[in-house]
């Protein structure tokens, strides 16, 4: 998918009108990156990865 395609089916499971999706993707992006950038190690950026997609899994099964 691209980021494009990623904003509609967001905005399509959502119900939030794709202008907002598409705000909404792009500060995640840029917070991600920024998380990422300041990790000390591979190891810290792999774990914080681990630690959001932990979060969303668990999210989704509630």
């Amino acid at each position: 998918m691209n980021n494009v395609e990623v904003i509609i089916k967001v905005s399509e499971n959502s119900g939030v009108n794709v202008n907002d999706c598409e705000k909404v993707l792009n500060a995640l992006e840029n917070l991600l990156d920024d998380e990422l950038s300041n990790s000390k190690s591979m190891a810290g950026a792999f774990e914080k990865i681990y630690k959001l997609m932990t979060y969303f899994n668990k999210k989704g099964r509630t």
